[in-house]
């Protein structure tokens, strides 16, 4: 009769000794069976033990003889005893309780009433029904004005103007003559840097002169507006006062204002004449409050501002309290 166990060990033969010693027998009175052969993993992880099944023979057990079965003695049957008589049932079952409750919510037992009794109906006041008005057939229904919410117009705020002392306006001037000619030559633009004449008390405005400003203006003044802010950068960080910086180059800047101001007037007009809102393209701050300016005294029209930058836009929207009032 064959039997066999299963051992485990770090190594095949590690496996395969544990099993001997557990049987106490020799390698030539078995039979081995490789199951796994074991992994070393990396740096100990990943690791398993090898697995062998060591199949023996045992020498065959005795069979047991089956002994007789004897077939149980039947035993007489007892005398079935007289039935006990069973209980009548009672005729009629035990009336229940009936619970009637008042009109006023107060319960009250009553007696047990017959089969055949059927309490009558309450009279309880309910509430009236609220009567809706009925529309007639295939009439509609009116519809409510709807209020006109009025649209408050964007009005340009005046600043307020904070005088700069003369020596931090000279220092503002030298510090962004510097800075815009350094980058005219990181650019690779020709171009000469010069002081205007100051308009404004907290105002400081550069000129850049060349042979060709087509790069220093870009595409619909973009270039000029960033050089303009990355030198606002330098002065309020280097100065104890604020200085506004404004940079121009072949009168851009009044030329860009006098097309908007025309584009503003034509686009007024088509909301007059149509009665519907339009929005223009995005702009930036400097240029919406030109927009707001040219269209704050036209008739029939308001402007306000949506969106956020720098995709903030000027809607041009009809006036409803001047045509009221027309």
């Amino acid at each position: 009769m064959e039997k066999f166990i299963e051992a485990t060990g770090d190594t095949r033969d590690a496996a395969i000794e544990a099993a001997l010693k557990q049987l106490g027998m020799d390698r030539d009175d078995v039979s081995v069976e490789v199951l796994d052969n074991g992994k070393k993993g990396f740096l100990g992880i990943g690791a398993t033990p090898a697995r062998v099944r060591v199949t023996y023979e045992v020498p065959d057990e005795p069979v047991k003889k089956e002994e007789p079965v004897h077939s149980p003695v039947e035993k007489p049957a007892k005398p079935h005893r007289a039935e006990k008589p069973v209980k009548e049932e009672k005729a009629a079952e035990k009336p229940q309780k009936l619970s009637i409750t008042d009109a006023d919510d107060t319960p009250r037992l009553v007696k047990a009433a017959p089969a055949d009794f059927v309490p009558e109906k309450l009279d309880v006041e309910r509430p009236p029904r609220r009567e809706r008005p009925r529309r007639e057939r295939g009439g509609r229904r009116e519809r409510r004005p709807r209020e006109e919410r009025p649209i408050t117009p964007s009005v340009p705020k005046e600043r307020e103007l904070i005088p700069v002392s003369e020596e931090c306006m000279k220092k503002a001037e030298q510090l962004a003559t510097d800075f815009v000619t350094g980058l005219l030559e990181k650019m690779g633009v020709e171009g000469t840097v010069t002081t205007l004449p100051q308009v404004e008390c907290d105002q400081l405005r550069l000129e850049i002169s060349g042979p060709d400003m087509g790069p220093i203006i870009g595409r619909r003044g973009d270039t000029l507006d960033a050089i303009q802010y990355l030198g606002s950068l330098v002065l309020n960080n280097a100065l104890d006062e604020h200085v506004r910086l404004s940079v121009n180059t072949e009168n851009y800047r009044e030329k860009r204002a006098e097309s908007l101001e025309r584009l503003a007037r034509k686009i007024a007009m088509k909301v007059v004449k149509s009665h519907r809102s339009m929005t223009l393209e995005p702009m930036n701050p400097y240029e919406r409050r030109i927009i707001h300016a040219a269209l704050q005294d036209f008739n029939g029209v308001t402007t306000y501002s949506t969106g956020t930058e720098p995709g903030r836009r000027v809607v041009i929207a009809p006036d409803n309290n001047f045509h009221a009032r027309s």
